[in-house]
């Protein structure tokens, strides 16, 4: 019998030619990983015996990054409704292929969540004695997350993330945009990656390391959100539509505004304990230059942007973060983070190792 021809999928209300479109199906075909089934296939006994083999200042420093990360993408996931909310704002032109692609975002955020809790509470306990995740539930930022930059980069996202879901205009969605897509996920969290491509080479830990493969995926489609989201604020704003004026700047004025808190966490994950894993601070500033001219300069093409003014900012940001004692500000918010949650003062992290 021959094989009868294909038939002619057609859609009527969804463009399936639109980039947004290309995006959700991408996430559709890629985003579907199991955290729950990850752990049962590669396993967690090989990961336990080497952190267990690790010294405390090789612990703390995988500690130090993981914090940054459990705590972000639990701030992230929380922002999922915000995201959608966002994407049906009359300003990005009332698009269902922008809504449905942003419910496959909020899954996947929630996934990274998921992903990270399981693990710092299945291997790495002894660093992470209390975690009580939930902000919502009595919980707070993990000291070493508080004593970093990061919690100052999850508190303004969370708040324009808000004022761009509730009736913000094309500048506010640009500065939620940017500080989220631009600066968290495309330099802060693709530093943090390059620190683990380094910090492996010296301590492997094979279940992290293929949850961050997964978490990567997942967040470069993120990153392109961010970047097709801009620059259609940008590309109105160059038409000379009213309502889009100063988009522009106000993409690099929070970039800039940013900047000194991811520097702040990439040095307290690294230089500022010695590196005992070789995370490398020099490159990743090096690494994160590449990232933000590429961001920017090369596929926003913003007419703001300053090369010496950035230069000047991470240079600024490089010289307090050497002035920073990073121990005494884990231990000052730790003892808050006791408090707060009543647990017993000997079950917290001191000094920048947890107690025994």
């Amino acid at each position: 019998m021959a094989d009868e021809e294909a038939v002619q999928v057609e859609t009527g209300r969804i463009d399936i030619d639109n980039q947004w479109y290309e995006l959700y199906r991408k996430g559709i075909e890629l985003g579907t990983w199991d955290a729950d089934k990850l752990f049962e296939k590669v396993g967690v006994e090989r990961d336990i015996e080497a952190w267990e083999s690790m010294a405390p200042e090789e612990k703390e420093q995988w500690a130090r990054l993981i914090a940054a990360f459990v705590d972000l993408e639990h701030a992230v996931a929380e922002d999922g409704r915000r995201v959608i909310e966002q994407m049906g704002s009359p300003y990005l032109d009332d698009s269902i292929e922008k809504e449905m692609y942003a419910t496959v975002f909020t899954m996947t955020e929630a996934k990274h969540t998921q992903f990270f809790d399981m693990y710092i509470n299945t291997v790495m306990a002894d660093v992470f004695p209390d975690t009580h995740l939930d902000i919502r539930r009595g919980g707070q930022p993990l000291p070493r997350t508080a004593a970093c930059g990061m919690s100052d980069l999850g508190e303004r996202q969370g708040a324009f993330m808000a004022q761009a879901a509730n009736g913000g205009d094309p500048t506010d969605i640009a500065r939620a945009a940017t500080t989220y897509h631009m600066m968290v996920e495309g330099i802060a969290a693709r530093g943090g990656y390059f620190l683990k491509n380094n910090m492996m080479q010296e301590a492997p830990l094979p279940l992290l390391n293929k949850g961050f493969q997964f978490v990567s995926t997942d967040e470069g489609r993120h990153v392109t959100h961010g970047l097709y989201l801009l620059g259609e604020l940008l590309e109105k704003e160059r038409a000379g539509v009213p309502e889009y004026q100063g988009v522009d700047e106000a993409i690099w004025e929070e970039a800039l505004t940013c900047l000194p808190h991811v520097i702040d966490t990439s040095y307290f994950v690294s230089a500022a304990m010695d590196d005992p894993l070789g995370a490398d601070f020099d490159g990743l500033i090096q690494r994160g230059a590449e990232l933000w001219r590429g961001q920017f300069k090369e596929t926003l093409d913003l007419e703001s942007y300053d090369p010496d003014r950035f230069m000047s900012v991470v240079q600024d940001a490089a010289a307090d973060c050497e002035a920073t004692d990073y121990d005494a500000r884990i231990e000052r918010h730790a003892e808050t983070y006791a408090h707060k949650l009543d647990l017993d003062a000997s079950n917290i992290v001191t000094g920048g190792v947890a107690d025994d």
